[in-house]
């Protein structure tokens, strides 16, 4: 998973060639925003199946397995709401930027950009430097607008990544097999044991996930991933 200097720096960098389009040569607007979408889906499946490969013929056995997390999951009481706060906290990601889309747009034009574009005539004649800097103020004001709601919402959850929850898994000496796939199991790697309600979730910050495996065999499982050198997280 890309640091948050890597992240703030593509975003920077995207607010800056969007605003230059923008400026330069409005027409390909529509052209440079599909391509621009279409690169930031790639990059999001990437980090979402970072970690991940498909199993070229795993070696050994399995060093535990479990057929049916099922069973473990039905016994916790209270999954059920913190995959519902998950599910709540997904739409209102998905919703909250196309509400400030229609809001930003018509505030920004009537009030803002005025303003904006008399401070830019001050520093520059160009109409394309204008242009540029009403659309980076522009761009920038939507990018804070979904990300301030983004951060509010994602520092109330109390389950602050994604969650995987396989119902069947198999740990081997070479990573977690799950879901036909394979993920290799790093050193930045921990895992938290929760007996009470029959998990172990393991952590990486790395990963845009975490991933709770459910199982009535918490402490074998516990044995078989420090035999495979993850280490129970310290906090």
């Amino acid at each position: 998973m890309p640091s948050k200097v890597t992240t703030l720096a593509i975003q920077i960098g995207s607010l800056i060639a969007i605003s230059l389009v923008s400026a330069i040569a409005p027409g390909y607007m529509p052209i440079f925003f599909i391509i621009y979408i279409v690169v930031i889906m790639l990059i999001m499946t990437r980090m979402t199946m970072a970690g991940f490969k498909k199993p070229t013929g795993v070696k050994g056995a399995p060093l535990f397995k479990e057929d049916n997390a099922r069973v473990a999951m039905s016994s916790d009481a209270a999954l059920l709401q913190e995959v519902k706060e998950q599910f709540k906290m997904l739409m209102l990601l998905m919703f909250t930027p196309f509400l400030i889309i229609f809001i930003i747009p018509p505030l920004y034009s009537h009030y803002i950009a005025p303003y904006i574009e008399g401070f830019a005539r001050q520093l520059s004649s160009n109409e394309i430097v204008v242009r540029f800097i009403s659309t980076l103020v522009f761009y920038a004001l939507i990018m804070l607008s979904v990300q301030i709601p983004r951060l509010a919402m994602m520092s109330r959850a109390k389950q602050r990544k994604q969650m995987l929850t396989p119902q069947v898994f198999a740990l081997y000496k070479d990573g977690l097999l799950m879901d036909g796939r394979l993920l290799k199991l790093e050193k930045d790697m921990c895992y938290k044991v929760n007996s009470k309600r029959r998990f172990i979730q393991i952590l990486s910050p790395r990963l845009p996930y975490d991933i709770r495996l459910y199982t009535l065999e918490t402490s074998k499982l516990a044995d078989r991933l420090r035999e495979v050198g993850l280490y129970e997280c310290r906090a």
